[in-house]
C-alpha cells in the first residue's frame, strides 16, 4: 500500500472512531493500492458494502478493528458478487499497515470474437446439432433450415459487435436454437451470461425442458450451464415457514394451519420449493404468510440460508450460461435497478450484459404493467387481513407476545398496539371498503367495466361526496399504523433480547406495512395525482366475474410513454439486445415495434432482418376470405350469423379440428350457445375458453383429434398443436385493438395531438401483429396442413386491407362469395383425406 492511501485510511478511520469504514480504492501499474476515498461509515462490527460505487479495475476495502482480518461470510458473499463486475476485495487494520486482499482485481481481457461461420456449421447438416439428433432419433429427424443458420449468424454479429437487434423468424425457423448456440458460444469464450426472457410459461419450459438439456448433450466441445429463474414469491421461505408453523391460531383463521402443516411435509421432498411443484396451489392467504419476501429476507444471517430454495436458484442463476427469466421478471429487475440506481451489481437477476427477449412483441406491455402502479381491491383487504381479522393476524400475534412479559417497554408497546395500531387498522380497512365502494358506484353509474381517470374524475358528484374525503383519511390511518409500529420498534429496539425475540414478528408487520405504504402511493398515482407529474394514463377497471358477490376493483396508473424508459434504462445498459418474435414487423419494416420500444432513437448500432417460414405455405395451407357478409362494425347480428355459418361448414369439410379465434369473450359465449343448439354441432367435441384452464383445453383438443375449440386473446398465440388434430381455423373479425380501452385511447389521442394518423400508426400496426400470430397456430411442421377463413370482408373491401394480408404467409388465397368458394375448402380436405 503507497503512504498516500495509507494515510487517508488511517485518517478516516479515526474520525470514525476507531469503527469500520469502507473505502473505494485505486491501483498503481504494480498492483498497490494508491488512493483511498471514503464511500461509508459503520459500527465496530459492520459497514455497508455499497452497490455500484467501486468501478471495474478498482478495490473495494473496508476495515476489521480487531486487527484480524479473516473474511467472514458477508465478506465473501460482497467479494464474490464485485469480482464478477471486475471490482477487487481487501480488508486492511485500523492503522493500514496491512492488507488481506480477498480478491484480487479481475485481470481484463479482450472479449474473444465467436466465430459465425462455425456456429453455422454447428447448426448445419455436418455439425453438432444434426449429429445429436440423429443419435437420438435416427436419420430422418434432422432437418436442415437455412433460415435458422441465417439468423444465428445475425445473433452472432450481435453478440461479437454489440448493439439491438431485432430479428423475426417466421414459424418453423427455429428461433430458440437460432440465438441460444451463439449465446452458449459466446458464453465459453467470455464467460459471460445471457438473459432469455420470454412472455408465456409454455416457452419457457420448452427452453429449459427441451431446447437447453439436447445443446446440453449436443454441444460436447463446452459446458453448458443453464438456470430458471423466478420472482421471490414463487418460492418457498424456510424461515418464514417455522414462523408460520409457531404462530398457529394467533395468525390464521379455519383450516389454515392444516393447510401450513401440508406445505410442511412438501418442502421435505421438493427440489426447487417453487409454487408451480406444489400439486395443489394453497390459499393466496396462506402462500402470503410462507412465500420468500426481500424485504424480510435474512440472507446470510438466516439459519436456513444453506437450505434456501431461492438462493439455491440464485446461486445457479449466478453460474450460469444462460438465464431463462419471463418479461415480468424482467422489467421487475429494470424497475429495482431503475430505483436503486444500480445497474451492475446482482438485483432481482444478477448482472448481465447480454439480453435475448423472445416474443419481444409483447415488452411493452410488460413494461406498461411493471413500470406503472396497480392496486386492487383484493390486495389491500388481504394486507389489512394479514394485520387483524376477527382476532387473528399479525397484530393479535404481537399482541399475544408482548402480553407475555411485565417490563415497561413491553406494557407501553402492548398498550400503543391495542389502543392504536388496532384502531388504525379498523378504521383503514372500513375506509377501504367504503372507497371502493364509491369507487364501484361511479363505474355502475358509467355503465361500463373499465372507465379512463382523466382531470374530469375530480368533478364527479361522487369524488366531491366520498371518495376525496375517504381516500385521504385511508391515507393518514397507512400513516397512522406506520408511526404506531415504529414508535413500538424503537421501544423495543433498546432491549436487545427483546428485540431478538420479536424481530420475526416486527419484521412481518413492517413488511405489511411497507406494502400498504406502496398501496396508499398507488392509489395517490392513481386517483389524485401531482398536476405538474409526468404524462400517464390513469383508469379503474372490475375485475372477475359480473356475478362475484363483491367483485375485485382495480385502480392503475401507467406512463404515457414507456419508449424513453426502456431505451435508457434496458437496451443502452446492455452491450446486447435480441429482440426476436415470429411477428416483430409491419407495414413491411420493423419502425413500429422500434418507435414503441425506443429502439429508434438508441445511440447503439442496429440490425434488422427477417427469415421467412421454411413451410411450403401455398401447397400446406388456404386463406380464404368470404366477401357476402356484413363487416362487423356494420352490422354485427348478421356479421355473427355467417360466422356462424363459416364454421359450420368449415367443420364439416374438415371433421373438426378447428380453433375459432374471436376477439371477445362475449363473442365466444354466444357461439357456444349456438353451437349447442338443436342441430348445430354436429356431434364434433365443443371446448370453450373460460369453461377450463387453457391447459386443460389444450389437451383435450389434442386427444380428441376432432374438436372444435372456440377461443380469445390467449388462444390467437403461444398455442403450438402440431399435426392433424388442428386443421382448421376460423378468424372472425380482424383483431383491432378496443378503441375505448385507456392505454389505446390516450396513445391514440397522443399521436392525434401531434398532428399524427392513430389508425396507421398504432391500430393498423397492432391488428397486423396480431392477425399474424393467430394465422401460425395452423401450420408447425412440415406436413401440416389446414385451411384458414378469415370472416371479415374488410381485407379487401378497405384500403388497408392490402397491407394486413400481404403481411401474412404466401398461402393459396381463395376469395369470393362463400357459397361459390366454400367448394374449394371441402375439395382441399378431400384431397389430403386417406382414401380407404
Amino acid at each position: 500500500m503507497l503512504p498516500k492511501a495509507a494515510a487517508a485510511i488511517r485518517t478516516q478511520i479515526k474520525l470514525h472512531g476507531g469503527n469500520e469504514v469502507c473505502f473505494v480504492c485505486t491501483l498503481d501499474e504494480d498492483g498497490h493500492l494508491a488512493t483511498a476515498r471514503k464511500v461509508a461509515a459503520g459500527d465496530v462490527q459492520s459497514v455497508l458494502a455499497l452497490p455500484g460505487v467501486a468501478e471495474r479495475g478498482e478495490v473495494l476495502v473496508h476495515n476489521h478493528p480487531s486487527g484480524e482480518l479473516t473474511p467472514s461470510d458477508a465478506d465473501m458473499e460482497v467479494a464474490y458478487r464485485l469480482h464478477g463486475n471486475g471490482v477487487g476485495f481487501a480488508i486492511v487494520d485500523n492503522e493500514a499497515t496491512r492488507v488481506y486482499f480477498v480478491t484480487e482485481v479481475p485481470t481484463s481481457k479482450a472479449l474473444v470474437h465467436v466465430d459465425a461461420d462455425a456456429v453455422d456449421v454447428a447448426l448445419g447438416p455436418y455439425g453438432l446439432i444434426a449429429q445429436a439428433m440423429r443419435q437420438v432419433h435416427g436419420a430422418r429427424e434432422y432437418e436442415d433450415r437455412p433460415s435458422q443458420r441465417a439468423m444465428a449468424v445475425q445473433v452472432t454479429a450481435a453478440f461479437n459487435e454489440g448493439g439491438v437487434a431485432l430479428l423475426e423468424a417466421g414459424t418453423g425457423v427455429g428461433k430458440s436454437l437460432g440465438y441460444l448456440v451463439p449465446a452458449l458460444r459466446w458464453a465459453a469464450a467470455n464467460g459471460e451470461r445471457t438473459i432469455v426472457s420470454t412472455n408465456t410459461i409454455t416457452l419457457q419450459e420448452q427452453l429449459v425442458a427441451k431446447d437447453l438439456p439436447f445443446l446440453q448433450r449436443a454441444l460436447s466441445d463446452q459446458p453448458v450451464r443453464f438456470a430458471l429463474l423466478k420472482g421471490w414469491r414463487n418460492y418457498l421461505c424456510l424461515y418464514r415457514l417455522e414462523q408460520a408453523q409457531g404462530a398457529g391460531a394467533a395468525l390464521f383463521e379455519d383450516n389454515a394451519t392444516e393447510e401450513v402443516a401440508k406445505i410442511a411435509e412438501w418442502a421435505l421432498r421438493t427440489k426447487d420449493g417453487s409454487l408451480s411443484d406444489l400439486a395443489t396451489a394453497p390459499r393466496p392467504d396462506v402462500w402470503d404468510e410462507v412465500a420468500a419476501e426481500p424485504d424480510l429476507c435474512g440472507r446470510l444471517k438466516c439459519s436456513f440460508y444453506n437450505d434456501c430454495f431461492l438462493f439455491k436458484a440464485r446461486k445457479e442463476a449466478a453460474n450460469a450460461d444462460v438465464v431463462v427469466v419471463n418479461h415480468h421478471l424482467l422489467l421487475s429487475d429494470l424497475a429495482v435497478r431503475r430505483q436503486a440506481q444500480n445497474w451492475d451489481d446482482a438485483a432481482v437477476l444478477p448482472a448481465y450484459k447480454r439480453l435475448v427477449v423472445d416474443e419481444g412483441h409483447h415488452l411493452e406491455d410488460a413494461a406498461a404493467s411493471h413500470l406503472g402502479s396497480s392496486i386492487t381491491r383484493r390486495a389491500l383487504a388481504r394486507m389489512f387481513n394479514r394485520l387483524e381479522r376477527r382476532g387473528k393476524g399479525l397484530l393479535p400475534a404481537l399482541s399475544a407476545r408482548l402480553a407475555g412479559s411485565k417490563d415497561l417497554l413491553s406494557v407501553a408497546s402492548l398498550d400503543l398496539v391495542n389502543e392504536r395500531l388496532f384502531s388504525s387498522a379498523v378504521t383503514a380497512r372500513d375506509r377501504v371498503q367504503l372507497l371502493f365502494e364509491l369507487l364501484g358506484a361511479v363505474l355502475e353509474m358509467q355503465g361500463t367495466p373499465v372507465m379512463r381517470l382523466t382531470g374530469e374524475f375530480q368533478q364527479h358528484d361522487l369524488w366531491r361526496n366520498g371518495i376525496d374525503s375517504t381516500l385521504k383519511e385511508l391515507l393518514n390511518e397507512i400513516d397512522a399504523l406506520a408511526t404506531g409500529l415504529k414508535v413500538v420498534r424503537e421501544r423495543l429496539e433498546s432491549d436487545q433480547k427483546r428485540a431478538e425475540e420479536l424481530a420475526p414478528l416486527l419484521n412481518e408487520v413492517r413488511a405489511v406495512m411497507r406494502r400498504l405504504g406502496s398501496a396508499g402511493d398507488a392509489l395517490a398515482k392513481g386517483l389524485m395525482p401531482p398536476a405538474d407529474g409526468p404524462p400517464v394514463v390513469r383508469w379503474m377497471e372490475f375485475q372477475g366475474k359480473p356475478t362475484a358477490p363483491e367483485r375485485n376493483l382495480a385502480v392503475h396508473c401507467v406512463p404515457l410513454d414507456l419508449a424513453p424508459v426502456l431505451r435508457e434504462d434496458l437496451f443502452e445498459r446492455v452491450e446486447t439486445a435480441v429482440i426476436t418474435s415470429a411477428t416483430l414487423s409491419t407495414h413491411g419494416g420493423f419502425d413500429f415495434l422500434e418507435q414503441r420500444l425506443g429502439i429508434d432513437d438508441a445511440r447503439r448500432s442496429k440490425r434488422t432482418a427477417v427469415f421467412p417460414s421454411p413451410f411450403d405455405y401455398p401447397t400446406q395451407a388456404m386463406l380464404v376470405v368470404p366477401t357476402d357478409l356484413p363487416a362487423p362494425n356494420e352490422n354485427a347480428r348478421e356479421h355473427f350469423a355467417a360466422v356462424s355459418r363459416h364454421l359450420r361448414d368449415l367443420m364439416t369439410a374438415s371433421d373438426g379440428g378447428i380453433f375459432a379465434l374471436f376477439t371477445s369473450h362475449r363473442d365466444v359465449r354466444e357461439m357456444a350457445e349456438w353451437l349447442r343448439g338443436p342441430g348445430n354441432g354436429g356431434g364434433w367435441p365443443l371446448l370453450v375458453h373460460g369453461e377450463e384452464p387453457r391447459d386443460i383445453l389444450l389437451q383435450r383438443f389434442r386427444d380428441a383429434g376432432r374438436a372444435v375449440l372456440l377461443g380469445t386473446a390467449t388462444f390467437w398465440e403461444g398455442v403450438d398443436v402440431p399435426g392433424d388434430a388442428l386443421r382448421g381455423l376460423l378468424i372472425a373479425k380482424l383483431p383491432f385493438r378496443v378503441p375505448t380501452e385507456p392505454m389505446v385511447a390516450a396513445q391514440c389521442e397522443a399521436i392525434e395531438a401531434r398532428g399524427g394518423n392513430s389508425f396507421g400508426e398504432f391500430m393498423l400496426p397492432h391488428a397486423s401483429l396480431r392477425l399474424k400470430q393467430g394465422f401460425g397456430r395452423l401450420i408447425r411442421t412440415g406436413t401440416d396442413a389446414g385451411v384458414v377463413v378469415l370472416s371479415d370482408p374488410r381485407v379487401v373491401t378497405k384500403r388497408y386491407g392490402r397491407e394486413l394480408l400481404d403481411a401474412l404467409p404466401p398461402a393459396k388465397r381463395v376469395v369470393g362469395a362463400w357459397g361459390d368458394i366454400r367448394g374449394e375448402v371441402s375439395r382441399f380436405y378431400r384431397q389430403r383425406r386417406p382414401q380407404p
